[in-house]
This record gives structure tokens, sequence and C-alpha cells, in this order.
């Protein structure tokens, strides 16, 4: 009986040492996984915004809009999001490139150890007229 309770003991000292670890894994995957998704929405809003550059008329004030409309639906912050347009001609691409400082839920609790600093993601999109 003795000896099991030293292997209970043993597998808890383990489990205290490395479950540390295994959590800043997966803090660490979910993050990435976030960032990915804001990459996403940012490279279809840089799409969507350079479609509208190819339509005669088009502003850079109406790419933008099309561009913060579909960071908005999707639930980002637009006050962290950037956008340079340039509206298309013939012969011209329109080009549209987005940022988004990314900040994690987790950097209220981890900030300190990481920085704290957001990540910037960006993404670019060129599409002829």
């Amino acid at each position: 009986m003795r000896r099991g309770a030293r292997a209970r003991g043993q597998a808890l000292v383990e489990m205290a040492l490395l479950a540390p670890l295994l959590l800043l894994v997966v803090v660490g995957l979910v993050h990435l996984g976030w960032a990915l998704n804001v990459h996403q929405v940012i490279t279809n809003a840089a799409r969507e915004g350079a479609r509208v550059g190819t339509r005669a008329g088009a502003t850079a004030a109406s790419m933008r809009a099309v561009v913060l409309d579909v960071c908005r639906d999707a639930g980002l912050d637009t006050t962290e999001v950037t956008v340079e347009a340039t509206p298309g001609a013939p012969n011209v691409p329109s080009r549209v490139t987005v940022s988004y400082a990314f900040h994690s839920p987790f950097d209220a609790l981890f900030g300190r150890l990481f920085g704290g600093q957001a990540v910037l993601v960006q993404a670019q999109c060129v599409m002829k007229y």
C-alpha cells in the first residue's frame, strides 16, 4: 500500500510540473486560431474593396466603406482597421491594403509575459478594371 501512495504522489507532481506548459501550448494555439480568423476576414474585406474599385466611378471612400462594413459584420473593432485604397481605371488595377492590430483576449492574462503588444495582421488585394 505504501508503494501505491508514492505512485499517486509522483503522478501528481508530474502533472503539476507539466500543466503550466500544456496550458501555455493550448493558449498559444487558440491565439493563433483567432489571428488566422482575423487574417481571413481582412483578406475577404480587401477583396470586396478591390472589387468595388473596379467599377466605373469608384472612389477610395466607397472602397474604404465596403472594407469597414465587411470588418464590422465579422465582429472586428473597426477603430483598429487601417485601409489604403486606390480605385482602378482602364488598364490600371484597383488596390486595397488592409491592416488590423489584433489584440487577443489573452493579452490581459499574459500581456506582461509576452510584452502585450498587438499583432499587426495585413492583407492586400489587386484587381484589374
